[in-house]
């Protein structure tokens, strides 16, 4: 029961919005996305995925494109070089 004394719902949102999918994220999603930034871009991702017909946030979507999916995301260790400019930035400047 809420305050009022009247039943929750459990959601926040009205009845007639669709339901937004949360978990991990499959590979027919990832295609989907790929795929539709592939022809249509980047940019608000609201729209986007609406358009793309995913269960998804925006947020959720930019966030999938950015660390996971964009082709130029480097994985694996930083080089010897990274490290050092790592290490001269923190020895000048800290824990900012």
């Amino acid at each position: 029961m809420d305050k009022r004394g009247g039943i929750c719902s459990g959601g926040s949102g009205s009845s007639g919005e669709t339901e937004v999918r949360k978990g991990p994220w499959t590979m027919e999603e990832d295609l989907i996305l790929i795929n539709y930034i592939a022809n249509h871009g980047d940019g608000v991702w609201n729209t986007l995925a609406k358009s793309a017909g995913l269960k998804r946030t925006g947020k959720s979507c930019r966030l999938r494109w950015l660390n996971y999916l964009r082709p130029d995301v480097r994985r694996g260790n930083i080089t010897p070089e990274e490290q050092l400019i790592i290490m001269e930035l923190h020895a000048k400047w800290g824990n900012r």
